[in-house]
């Protein structure tokens, strides 16, 4: 279905009819702006979704590093 006809709300398009209209230019400049903030929310709903499953392991990789950060001062003092 082309996005251009719009027989459906912008918001119920796919990211990739969305995309592939605002690619080859078939929206108008108000709906080329509305289509960019649904993209841009849908975005960053998945990033919160990711986050939010996936947060414990950037806790774990921070604490991690730093165990080898202090790890290293250590041995260094050691050598010393």
């Amino acid at each position: 279905m082309a996005v251009n006809a719009m027989a459906k709300p912008l918001d119920t398009h796919s990211d990739k009819e969305l995309e592939g209209a605002l690619a080859e230019g078939r929206l108008t400049e108000r709906k080329g702006a509305v289509a960019e903030e649904i993209l841009r929310r849908r975005q960053g709903a998945k990033t919160e979704t990711l986050r939010k499953k996936h947060g414990w392991l950037g806790v774990l990789l921070a604490a991690f590093g730093l165990v080898i950060f202090n790890l290293k001062r250590f041995w260094r003092k050691q050598a010393s």
